[in-house]
């Protein structure tokens, strides 16, 4: 059962391993920034936490929470997604296929009012709502898609950096980056399992909102597909053969 209450306990493995990770990089580095996206804070506290056992004292992680634009965000998740559907050699749409909008063709603006209606009704993006971060954390708002990202980033680090560098000059070096590793998942089979399981549950009546449905189910809902999604995407780190998957109640 994948409830609250055994949740940090099947979790840990993957997220002590990459705050582990950070911890041997903080041995040869004076500053470490470990970038990861959590929707729940029970994964954050096992990477804090596990940091912390490893020797670096809790006064020295900053923690801060990237904010964006939703509609910003999606225009930019368009293109990339429209870039990795064409890594894997189909289109778009294909890569789209439970996204409901008009016509045949997903334009970018077609793209965004879909998805913002898929968030409108369901409270969240397709892995689930976010948890807002404590209000400790340093809040950093990156919706401007330009060197004020690093502006604020850099303020909220208390970093300093070359003050040539350009909101282009970064995207010229990150992009490749980003191209190799979806090439990679591409090559070893992660992308088109994640295709599985988005049209697994795309395919699954009984997860389908409905106009019927109550306020209340409609939330069973979507926590029953965040469940499935975040199991799903864990298997191979996290053994579930043996775990039945409930709503996560």
């Amino acid at each position: 059962m994948f409830t609250s209450n055994n949740k940090k306990e099947l979790l840990a493995p993957y997220f002590e391993e990459i705050a582990k990770q950070a911890v041997d990089a903080a041995k040869d580095n004076d500053k470490v920034v470990l970038s990861h996206a959590t929707y729940q804070q029970v994964p954050r506290d096992i990477v804090i936490e596990t940091i912390v056992k490893g020797g670096v004292p809790r006064e020295h992680i900053t923690l801060v929470e990237l904010t964006i634009d939703t509609e910003v965000k999606l225009r930019f998740l368009y293109h990339r997604t429209k870039r990795q559907a064409e890594q894997q050699g189909i289109t778009i749409e294909q890569s789209c296929e439970g996204l409901e909008y008009e016509g045949d063709e997903l334009t970018e603006d077609l793209f965004v009012k879909a998805m913002m209606k898929t968030y409108a009704e369901s409270g969240g993006d397709c892995f689930g709502t976010f948890e807002p971060c404590p209000s400790d954390w340093k809040k950093v708002d990156v919706s401007g898609r330009d060197i004020s990202h690093c502006d604020n980033l850099d303020k909220a680090l208390g970093l300093t950096r070359s003050p040539d560098w350009t909101y282009e000059s970064i995207c010229d070096k990150v992009l490749p980056l980003d191209k190799a590793r979806d090439a990679e998942s591409t090559a070893n089979g992660s992308m088109e399992e994640i295709g599985k399981i988005f049209a697994e549950l795309a395919a699954n009546p009984a997860l389908k909102d409905d106009d019927k449905d109550t306020e209340e189910v409609k939330e069973i809902k979507q926590k029953r597909r965040s469940t499935l999604i975040q199991a799903k995407s864990w298997k191979e780190l996290v053994d579930f053969s043996k775990i039945d998957l409930e709503d996560d109640k």
